[in-house]
């Protein structure tokens, strides 16, 4: 059970229990950007902190990872735990290449990662209702996630196009919902009715010049990378990496104005960005949060201390409307 918990907050309106679909308080919308939505858990931190109950989840991406941890019961505590204990090692443990065909790595570590803390917890027995948005990648569509294994929807929400091979599941290969529905805020109102906060990702602060960013810090890193004894297993990595600290050593001075990861990310930030205005045309959520985070980079899971930091600023600048929004809709159905 949640302590400062979400799910908590419910027992004052239905203290003997009741049908999920009943309960009252915010529906969430939890986008996607890789490191970036670890914002949300700072949103999370504050709704708990000031008894704002959460009554259903959709989400994208990270979000749907975020989204069935709360979901499933895991206290706040222990999520911000297992987010800022990732350090630059772990985060490149998780997505060491593997080359499986159709992506970079094949998601096993992630799914190792996902078990742990999930096991066989289907989405139909999770303390409050979720769904994640995946994408077929052969007909283009949407896909809604309402039941089954919870890790099996997350694993299907998270699949990076190009880094992480799709997630297979009845014949269908299923790819990141970011590429649909970045911030699914239209299908949270539709499966749970409102009111509807959405977490999206605020581009606006993405760094204007690179170039002006501190020397990279990769040489280093290489250095440590080295040393550690997994490492040394892998002769061709080992070679490629002595390789990428000799590069960084005799170019470091000439980075390029944008480097590759960030012309990327910039991309996948504007596309997002576009989709997300043309689907609030049509059903815009109650209240949109978005926390300052453009500076964090998509695999940058080692900063989630500054993402979560960003996300509790952006929450309590709004937990004013939060808290109508909650009181207004106390009995929304």
């Amino acid at each position: 059970m949640l302590s400062h918990s979400l799910i908590d907050s419910l027992k004052r309106w239905f203290p003997h229990g009741s049908k999920k679909h009943s309960l009252p308080g915010l529906v969430l919308a939890l986008g996607g950007g890789g490191a970036r939505g670890l914002a949300h858990i700072g949103v999370l931190q504050v709704l708990a902190e000031h008894s704002i109950p959460v009554r259903a989840i959709a989400g994208t991406s990270i979000g749907a990872e975020i989204g069935a941890f709360i979901a499933s019961g895991m206290p706040i505590e222990k999520l911000t735990q297992i987010a800022t204990e990732v350090d630059w090692i772990d985060t490149l443990r998780l997505f060491m290449p593997d080359v499986p065909g159709g992506g970079l790595i094949s998601g096993k570590n992630i799914i190792e990662f996902l078990d742990t803390h999930l096991g066989d917890l289907r989405i139909e027995d999770l303390a409050l209702p979720f769904i994640a948005i995946a994408a077929d990648l052969e007909s283009g569509a949407q896909v809604v996630i309402d039941s089954g294994r919870a890790v099996d929807a997350i694993r299907a929400s998270i699949s990076l196009p190009g880094i992480m091979v799709p997630h297979v599941a009845n014949s269908y290969h299923l790819i990141d919902g970011g590429v649909v529905n970045p911030l699914p805020f239209d299908i949270a109102r539709e499966r749970f009715g409102g009111p509807v906060v959405a977490i999206a990702v605020d581009i606006t602060t993405q760094r204007q010049n690179p170039a002006e960013e501190p020397a990279s810090q990769w040489p280093q890193r290489i250095s440590q990378l080295l040393a550690h004894s997994w490492i040394q297993r892998s002769q061709g990595l080992r070679q490629w990496l002595e390789e990428r600290r000799e590069y960084f050593d005799k170019h470091e001075a000439r980075a390029p104005r944008w480097s590759m990861r960030q012309v990327i990310d910039r991309a996948n930030d504007i596309r997002q960005s576009q989709i997300v205005a043309l689907r609030a045309q049509l059903s815009p959520p109650d209240l949109v949060l978005t926390p300052a985070v453009g500076q964090i980079g998509t695999l940058e899971f080692y900063q989630a201390g500054a993402a979560i930091s960003a996300g509790r600023d952006a929450a309590l600048a709004q937990l004013t409307n939060l808290q109508q929004l909650a009181k207004q809709h106390s009995r929304w159905n």
